[in-house]
């Protein structure tokens, strides 16, 4: 080759081809900012909004799970519902305790001496159990005391003997009867 021609090709100005790639480059430019970023950011927002109802869609099953086990058990002890409505009230219902304890009492020879109702909330709850609690001073046999106690657990009405304190009597005689101390804790929603 000729030195002058490669000298000439060397320090000649080609400002035409720069020309042609500054065009291209702002052409590019505009074309990734006005259509791939809009692209790549709807790409990026569905595939986020696919993991947040990937994740709804969980705990949606996760529910309907629990409603199906609900409506199964429900199923299975519908029969017993109203044993359940029995045991346990939606209102207090201290009459009623009162009246059972006491027919109990009378039937097993159970003397009652002093009977409180203490801790009853009537304010309306989210439907959690709730208790009342009648506490009593009766005298009674051993006998007639276990007669009544399994009395108590044997009603429908769902009563727990939390206290029972036995002592005798200061002043002994020959029935052998007890001071009893009894706490019964009845239930409602």
């Amino acid at each position: 080759m000729n030195l002058k021609v490669i000298s000439r090709s060397i320090f000649e100005k080609k400002g035409g081809e720069y020309t042609y790639i500054i065009f291209f480059l702002i052409i590019f430019s505009v074309f990734i900012i006005f259509a791939i970023k809009p692209s790549l950011t709807t790409a990026y927002s569905l595939k986020k909004e696919e993991v947040d109802l990937t994740k709804v869609d969980q705990v949606y099953e996760e529910k309907i799970s629990n409603i199906t086990l609900i409506q199964t058990q429900i199923e299975e002890n519908r029969d017993n519902l109203p044993l359940l409505n029995q045991s346990i009230s939606e209102k207090p219902e201290v009459n009623k305790i009162v009246e059972d304890i006491k027919k109990i009492a009378d039937k097993n020879s159970l003397t009652i001496n002093k009977a409180n109702i203490v801790n009853i909330n009537f304010t309306k709850t989210n439907k959690e159990k709730q208790n009342v609690k009648l506490q009593m001073e009766a005298t009674a046999s051993f006998e007639n005391l276990k007669l009544f106690i399994a009395d108590v657990y044997a009603q429908r009405r769902l009563k727990i003997i939390n206290e029972l304190l036995i002592s005798r009597e200061k002043e002994s005689t020959d029935s052998g009867d007890l001071k009893v101390n009894l706490t019964i804790d009845g239930y409602y929603l």
